[in-house]
């Protein structure tokens, strides 16, 4: 029985492969050793000597059968350590490229991030896949097409369209700028990339003054200098959309809200993801009676607990309702724009309370690198409210 190099010996698996002709055992020998460290070094070394090119046609072969092995090893760590030695080389082919590029995230970013050579349609179907790792790294290439912008903006969250933006080497068409304006224009960081960008027009600004918050409002006239009555004019007709259309209103009574929460809840659907969402949208009776139902208290406990101007009360409560605590400052923030504003006293409209925690939410977190909170954001800035029907139908849920 062979035994497995030790650490001090580390170049033992190399020498009969890389200075002598291969064969199965030594391939065996490679793709069976113990840990993920010693394949990655190994790996390591076997992409230098590729490098330096003094391998034989025969040896090339073998060992590029043998880096395709280590791009599908077991451990997502050597298969990221692959992607990262071979990313810029001139050893990597298309067929190991598109391979990791489809893995997980930790695999595929810096593939897709600095790999030129990928055609446009591996990158828009990663791009369909809706991850926001994988769409950050796509949103940072050299180069964007205007199709793989396009699909940015539609499906990708607020830190990903506001990096593409920025990106001086991303193709944006005219009607993906209106399309970024509809979704995110209220925010002022994606305000201000659209309006930076160089392919923004006057139509552009006009669309967004119709959308957006009123202190972007005010930036974009000044900086656009767009006539003080033809901007009055454009905010008027645009108010009703200004409101934010991602947060659809649920409209629920208390008792609703209890019903509604424990069904969700019963069918292992009442998730931080839903719970956030109500808190977001205004709909408070909805979040008390969710979080009750996952803490296993009353919704009386749970509102005293949630509404607490302390940091105490809502963090016992999503402790209790097994909320995971990365989570707690965004639950946190949007708590205290409630009790800021006043929404549950009716002194804020619920549609101003929608913009305002939403903006609140994404000046303080667009830059997370908290996958959870991430997430989480991405959640609530393109979706619709909670299907009621199907939360109460078994049948369409």
């Amino acid at each position: 029985m062979m035994m497995p190099p030790t650490s001090g010996d580390a170049e033992a698996p190399l020498r009969p492969i890389l200075r002598s002709r291969l064969n199965s055992s030594d391939v065996d020998r490679l793709l069976h050793q113990p840990g993920a460290a010693p394949r990655i070094d190994t790996m390591s070394k076997l992409v230098m000597e590729m490098e330096e090119g003094d391998l034989t046609d025969a040896e090339k072969r073998l060992a590029l059968d043998i880096l395709r092995a280590f791009a599908s090893d077991a451990e997502a760590e050597v298969r990221a350590a692959v992607a990262w030695q071979i990313h810029n080389s001139p050893i990597l082919t298309g067929d190991i490229a598109e391979k990791l590029a489809r893995d997980v995230a930790q695999v595929a970013v810096p593939i897709l991030k600095y790999v030129d050579s990928l055609p446009e349609k591996l990158l828009l179907e990663i791009v369909a896949e809706r991850d926001p790792q994988k769409q950050l790294a796509i949103a940072g290439r050299r180069t964007v097409s205007e199709a793989v912008s396009a699909a940015l903006v539609e499906t990708g969250n607020v830190v990903t369209v506001v990096h593409l933006l920025r990106n001086r080497g991303a193709a944006v068409r005219e009607a993906t700028l209106t399309r970024a304006a509809e979704r995110f224009g209220q925010f002022r960081i994606v305000a201000d990339s659209i309006a930076a960008r160089p392919e923004v027009t006057i139509a552009i600004v006009e669309r967004m003054i119709a959308l957006v918050s009123e202190d972007v409002r005010q930036q974009l006239i000044r900086d656009h200098k767009i006539e003080p009555a033809l901007a009055k004019r454009l905010a008027e007709g645009g108010r009703e959309t200004a409101t934010l259309r991602v947060l659809q209103p649920l409209l629920l009574s208390r008792d609703d809200a209890e019903m509604v929460a424990k069904h969700l809840y019963r069918q292992g659907r009442l998730t931080p993801q839903v719970l956030f969402r109500a808190l977001c949208a205004g709909d408070l009776e909805l979040f008390v009676a969710g979080m009750a139902a996952r803490a296993n208290i009353t919704p009386q406990a749970a509102g005293i607990l949630a509404w607490d101007d302390g940091i105490l009360g809502l963090h016992c409560l999503m402790e209790a309702a097994n909320i995971p605590g990365t989570l707690t400052a965004p639950f946190r923030t949007a708590q205290q724009v409630a009790l800021e504003t006043d929404y549950a006293s009716g002194e804020c409209t619920r549609g101003r309370f929608q913009q305002v925690v939403l903006e609140t939410l994404f000046d303080r977190f667009a830059d997370t690198a908290e996958r959870e909170v991430d997430e989480l954001l991405m959640q609530i800035s393109d979706q619709p409210g909670i299907d009621i029907g199907a939360a109460l139908n078994p049948m369409r849920a």
